[in-house]
This record gives structure tokens, sequence and C-alpha cells, in this order.
């Protein structure tokens, strides 16, 4: 009964390691950006900006039994009754430094981008290794996460890696999305050094 006692104590503190060294987020701090993850193109789920100088960072969840799961990028296609729908990519945030003190909090931020009405996926791979300057796109922030884009200006954005990862079966496939971008809504909020690596299921991008 002892044996079997000191076994169950044993595997109990093996999976406590296990989890603990699984609860951590892929975060390589830059150097040159404080708050910030350096740019990477690895499906690393994790994107980094400054709003104003202050660093922020997609959201995440701590489950029960271990590891972190960071909140990843909602991408839409929003109609609209204009000549042209809107590529809507989306992402829950949070100030990376809590000690801070920062009063001003924003919970979301999206790019959004003009498209056809007939953008499908195979336009949205077609963007790999492009750039959209400030004349065609815009950025929106949020002080409430899902709310009507209210807080918009211009922003640039360069997709460095936009790929589809097949499987043979799509509800495993996966697409890679990583990239550069920054922006301005109006003289009052500045969004700089922004970068994001996603993998994300290929069944949650629906054109």
């Amino acid at each position: 009964m002892k044996k079997e006692t000191k076994n169950i104590i044993a595997l109990f503190c093996c999976l406590s390691i296990l989890f603990v060294s699984c609860n951590k987020r892929k975060f390589f701090p830059d150097p040159d950006d404080p708050g910030l993850s350096r740019l990477t193109s690895r499906g690393y789920d994790i994107v980094t900006m400054y709003i104003n100088n202050v660093p922020y960072i997609n959201s995440y969840q701590k489950p029960i039994f271990g590891g972190i799961n960071n909140t990843l990028p909602i991408i839409t296609k929003k109609i609209t009754n204009s000549a042209f729908d809107t590529l809507r990519i989306s992402w829950q945030i949070e100030i990376n430094n809590t000690s801070a003190g920062y009063n001003q909090s924003y919970n979301s931020i999206s790019l959004l981008l003009p498209i056809s009405k007939s953008f499908s996926s195979h336009d949205f791979l077609a963007m790999n290794g492009k750039r959209f300057p400030t004349d065609s796109n815009a950025i929106a922030v949020n002080y409430f996460y899902n709310y009507p884009d209210t807080l918009i200006g211009k922003s640039n954005i360069y997709f460095i890696n936009i790929k589809y990862n097949s499987s043979g079966n799509n509800s495993n496939s996966t697409y890679s999305l990583s990239g550069l971008f920054n922006g301005n809504i109006g003289d009052s909020i500045l969004i700089t050094k922004g970068r994001f690596d996603f993998e994300i299921n290929a069944d949650q991008i629906q054109f």
C-alpha cells in the first residue's frame, strides 16, 4: 500500500512538473524593442505591438491541466454595400506589462483590407509576400472585444508568409500567417512595430 502511495505521489509530481514546463507561451523578447516578441514565422501564435509606446500582446488562457492557449486571430470577410468588401483580421490584446500602471488599455486590434466581392481562399494565399500601403487599408482599436470598429485609422501591412498546410483532411489542415504592421488613428493613437506569427485551423477561415 505504501509503495502504491509513493508511486502515485511520484506520478503526480512528474505530471505537475510537466504541466508547469508546458505552461509557457512562445515569447522571445526582442532586445531592441522591450515588451515585444521577436519577428518570427514559425506558428508561435503571438502578436505584439506598441500602442502609444505601450507594449501590447495577444491575451491567453491557462487550462487547468497545463499549457497555454494564446488567443488566435479571427479572420472574416465583412460584406459591405460598397464596391468592395472588407477582410478583417482581429486579435484580442492586453498590455504586456501589468506592473507598469498604464491607465489606458485597449482590448482588441483589427487590420481592415478592401477586397473584391469574389474574394476567396485562393486570393488570401495570393497576398503572400505582398505589402499594402496606407492608401488601401485601415486599422482599428477598441476598448471592448468584438465591438464594431469605431476607432479607425490608416495602416501599412506586410504579409511575410501566408501558406496553406495540407494534411489531406481539411479539419486538420492549417494556415500559416505572419507579417508586420503599423498605423495611426488621427494624431492621438500611434501603432508601431507590430508583428504577428500564427498557425490556425483551415476550417476557421471561410471565404
